[in-house]
């Protein structure tokens, strides 16, 4: 059997370990941001993908019905422990149902509760966990810790925090 032909490419001769196949080529998610137009990549568009999830009932989307949270379902809910603990149950399964780059490990209630919070209902929850820049693909290596946050805005729109 013949050797395949192989064509000299000056773009890829500054690589030659990819040329040899010791580097896996795997790019991190790319997407496209909801309100601008503009190109994201890598945490930006995990951060957007967990803001539509939470924001999606299971069932709402045309194509994908079975992708969304229980989150939606919650709000206006009272203040109750229970019902807290529903919103830390919502977070944790979505995210581990629906985003393969997040790794979540623990869900917390933001940083500012007080007695006038919980009266308004004006909760921010916070996920802790490791972002894995190429879970999409079953790599599971991670990159870093990342914390994130989300204030919902009304109408199905969520803001990430710092």
């Amino acid at each position: 059997m013949a050797d395949p032909i192989q064509y000299y490419d000056p773009d890829l001769a500054i690589w030659p370990d990819l040329i040899a196949g010791k580097v896996p080529l795997a790019p991190v998610r790319v997407g496209v941001d909801r309100r601008t137009g503009k190109v994201l990549v890598g945490w930006p568009h995990v951060q957007q993908s967990m803001g539509v999830i939470f924001s999606t009932r299971y069932h709402e989307r045309v194509l994908r019905r079975y992708v969304g949270s229980f989150v939606p379902h919650l709000l206006g809910e009272s203040a109750l422990p229970r019902i807290i603990t529903r919103f830390f149950w919502a977070i944790a399964s979505a995210i581990d149902l629906w985003e393969p780059c997040y790794s979540i490990q623990r869900v917390l209630v933001g940083p500012d509760v007080s007695p006038e919070t919980v009266r308004l209902g004006n909760f921010t929850f916070q996920n802790n966990g490791v972002y894995r820049p190429r879970g999409h693909l079953g790599d599971p290596t991670p990159e870093k810790r990342r914390a994130g946050g989300f204030v919902g805005r009304g109408e199905g729109l969520w803001d990430a925090t710092a």
